[in-house]
């Protein structure tokens, strides 16, 4: 009997999950990469000995990641990971600051410096987005999302109070008010809905599912930063059997004959396969082009002399948080950014030589418009654009840590442009924008249009995040070796 083969387009971390795993069950999987390096948008340079990632810097659901290496029998490539006991240092408009501890206790404490019943506010809403997470975000993410009524069936079965629970779901930025006074710890929530690139006063309450699993499973760092769990993915799918072809950029089309396969491969070179698994945004193979896109993101790497005292994770918050997102999602750059800065170095030595440290730097950017003549003339006024980015960015980061003036270089950047040119539509980080109280539900599905077809990847199901995105591959393998049994049968 031949081996039913499948073609995995794409090396982003979902496509390298689910082409490891199709390979241990036996299937003849090869891998086509259109860029030069495995990843997708998880890279990482490396300048003057300094090592940095430019995509995810942050790692949750830390057991979902070594299950995945132990499926893939690659738990000797796994880097070691580091637990944080700070979180996250937050540095509001007006000066004031909040550090955010694994500890509840400990962030409840951060929070009544900015006023006292903001201590209570802490505990209270950790406690209701723990109930969100069981009552929606378990079941959203325990298998794929099929429809409805698959989903509501899960929700059901952990109770009617589950399912009142979604059911009184509000915005994000809603579920903020109900519990905490201050503009600061609005802030402080509405933050977890740029993690899906959304707004706080458009996404769901559901969200807030995000600081729970933070607080519960730990915020954590690779050793060697994202980029070495990329290396040690690409290691283990070699390992397996899996023919990895970077610089192809492959097409797939239906094939009539063969059993319904696919042809795929680059120009001139496609090949029959039995299954294809897409790690590329599926908007536009859904036809779904004109739904509006999530924000992207402009990313500024430093180098800074000495070993200055700098958070793992910190955002820097702007003054008027409705007036930021106004803005982005009106497609302008904001007047006035919220910065995420980034210093690996805080915890892990390998990231950078004695005697300096590199820092990551962020700020939201709406993505280029759909129109290729206004794109164009969008990533022309990039270049204008970015030098003004970039100094509010050296600005903020100076006013909040002035130990860092006149120490710093700047080692690179990347722009939605750049996004863009790696396949991002509009340079989108997400892709889905997941606006409403039912946005996350119509998100891309897993499970493409014709059989034998699945998308993997932070477009689809269950969404954005290395775990979740490791998690999609993982379903879309089980999907694909499914639907492979039946192939063979």
């Amino acid at each position: 009997m031949r081996r039913t083969r499948v073609a995995v387009i794409g090396g982003g971390i979902g496509g390298l999950t689910a082409a490891g795993l199709l390979a241990k069950e036996g299937h003849e999987v090869t891998l086509f990469e259109q860029g030069a390096t495995l990843g997708g948008k998880a890279q990482a340079v490396t300048v003057d000995g300094i090592t940095l990632d430019t995509g995810p810097t942050l790692l949750t659901l830390p057991a979902l990641v070594r299950g995945t290496f132990q499926r893939l029998g690659a738990m000797d490539l796994l880097p070691p990971f580091s637990e944080l006991e700070q979180q996250c240092v937050y540095r509001f408009g007006d000066g004031c600051g909040l550090t955010v501890y694994k500890e509840v206790a400990r962030t409840a404490e951060s929070a009544a410096e900015l006023r006292h019943s903001e201590r209570h506010g802490v505990f209270s809403f950790y406690k209701e987005a723990e109930a969100i997470y069981r009552a929606a975000g378990e079941p959203y993410l325990e298998a794929p999302f099929e429809g409805m009524a698959g989903f509501m069936a899960r929700v059901a079965r952990r109770g009617v109070g589950a399912v009142l629970a979604g059911m009184r779901l509000s915005t994000l930025s809603e579920l903020a008010e109900r519990h905490f006074k201050t503009d600061h710890m609005r802030q402080f929530v509405g933050r977890f809905a740029t993690y899906t690139g959304a707004s706080p006063y458009e996404a769901s309450a559901a969200f807030a599912l995000i600081p729970h699993i933070e607080r519960a499973y730990g915020a954590h760092h690779v050793r060697g930063g994202i980029g070495a769990l990329v290396e040690a993915l690409g290691q283990a799918v070699r390992r397996l059997g899996v023919t990895v072809r970077l610089n192809a950029h492959a097409r797939y089309e239906r094939e009539s004959q063969c059993g319904g396969g696919y042809r795929v491969g680059p120009v001139g070179e496609a090949e029959p396969y039995d299954s294809v698994v897409v790690n590329a945004d599926p908007l536009g193979a859904l036809n779904r082009e004109e739904e509006p896109l999530s924000l992207s993101g402009y990313v500024v790497l430093l180098e800074v002399e000495g070993r200055p005292s700098v958070p793992h994770h910190a955002v820097l918050f702007s003054h008027d948080y409705r007036r930021e997102f106004e803005e982005l999602f009106g497609g302008r750059l904001a007047s006035d950014p919220t910065v995420y800065v980034c210093n690996p170095s805080a915890t892990d030595d390998t990231m950078s030589p004695p005697g300096r440290i590199g820092l990551f730097m962020m700020v939201n950017a709406p993505p280029l418009p759909r129109s290729p003549a206004e794109a164009e003339r969008a990533a022309e006024a990039w270049a204008l654009n970015a030098e003004q980015a970039k100094g509010q960015m050296l600005e903020r980061l100076a006013t909040h840590f002035p130990q860092l003036k006149g120490r710093m270089r700047v080692l690179g950047q990347r722009t939605p442009v750049d996004l863009a040119a790696q396949g991002a539509p509009g340079g989108s980080i997400y892709g889905f924008l997941p606006h409403g109280k039912f946005g996350p539900f119509r998100r891309p599905r897993i499970r493409g249009r014709t059989p034998g077809l699945f998308f993997a990847g932070g477009g689809t199901h269950p969404g954005g995040g290395v775990p979740l995105v490791m998690l999609s591959g993982s379903f879309a393998a089980e999907m694909a070796s499914a639907h492979l049994r039946k192939v063979e049968a």
